[in-house]
């Protein structure tokens, strides 16, 4: 028989799962990557299937569940981080979207 902690951890685990995956659409959507409904597909797939393994067989290890959940989500931030700041070359002088991005630039020049 099936416990109601089981029943209540897939009921909001499958709530987490569409938010995620309707959060990452959104977002892709915002700031314009390509292929948003691949990439919303793919952090569900990730995630419903770290949940599915979780409730499915008995004794499976947290460390390789946390692994499959984290990554689609992680793969997305690393897309969405190139999406943003394109193939730029890295300035090492200067944080991104920080201030004084140029200004550190003219510092470098005058020395």
């Amino acid at each position: 028989m099936v416990s109601l902690q089981a029943i209540a951890v897939a009921v909001i685990g499958f709530a987490v799962v569409l938010g995620s995956a309707a959060a990452v659409y959104r977002d892709a959507t915002r700031l314009e990557i390509s292929r948003p409904a691949l990439w919303a597909g793919f952090v569900a797939v990730t995630c419903g299937g770290g949940l599915a393994t979780y409730l499915g067989p008995p004794n499976v290890p947290i460390p390789g569940l946390l692994v499959m959940v984290i990554a689609g989500p992680a793969l997305y931030l690393f897309e969405r981080d190139d999406a943003r700041h394109g193939d730029e070359p890295a300035d090492p002088h200067a944080l991104p979207d920080g201030p004084g991005g140029d200004g550190a630039n003219e510092r470098r020049n005058e020395e």
